[in-house]
């Protein structure tokens, strides 16, 4: 029992402190959950002064909405946190952004995963079309589709490789914002 006591319980306590191998790799991006400053209600960000509102990020096209989720809809939640951003500006109809650079490694392999959501709140369709720009590359990914009111998330995952030392990742709406959400949150870059 001594030599079981002397070998294994350091090995179990090394398991249990580092994961088995199995380490959590590191979001290259500030900010991911758009948590700080943080938002009371919604707040629009559409003019100069607010483009670098969101610690880490920059509004572009007609900026973005950026609002605490619950106090925004009532029963819903953000995919993490309590903030979100809707990239469909309702204040303006030619579409919103928003963007952040972050270092990489020209040649290397990336993952981005972020949470995608929409509602039927407001007489909106439930339906959403969110666009990624990342290393020269576009996409674009479709929101959940609502069936209510209370916002419903899904996750995208997008790999990339890097073809610099600085990335700019992207994401934007285009969609008529009296008829759509776009809804993002909890956006992870990581290395693979």
């Amino acid at each position: 029992m001594n030599g079981f006591k002397k070998y294994v319980a350091p090995l179990l306590l090394s398991v249990a402190l580092f994961g088995g191998g199995n380490a959590v790799a590191a979001n290259l991006l500030v900010n991911g959950s758009f948590e700080q400053p943080g938002c009371s209600g919604s707040c629009i960000l559409d003019t100069t002064a607010k483009t670098n509102f969101i610690n880490g990020w920059t509004t572009f096209l007609s900026g973005a909405e950026y609002f605490n989720m619950p106090a925004s809809i009532g029963g819903s939640v953000a995919a993490d946190g309590v903030v979100i951003v809707d990239l469909a500006n309702y204040v303006y109809g030619n579409g919103g952004g928003i963007q952040q650079n972050f270092a990489t490694t020209p040649g290397a392999k990336y993952r981005l995963t972020f949470s995608a959501g929409n509602s039927r709140y407001a007489s909106r369709s439930g339906e959403g079309v969110i666009q990624v720009k990342v290393a020269g590359q576009t996409a674009s990914f479709n929101t959940p589709v609502a069936k209510g009111v209370t916002v419903e998330w899904s996750t995208i995952t997008y790999d990339f490789t890097a073809n610099a030392a600085q990335t700019t990742l992207a994401f934007f709406n285009e969609q008529n914002p009296y008829n759509n959400f776009a809804f993002i949150d909890n956006v992870i870059v990581e290395r693979l």
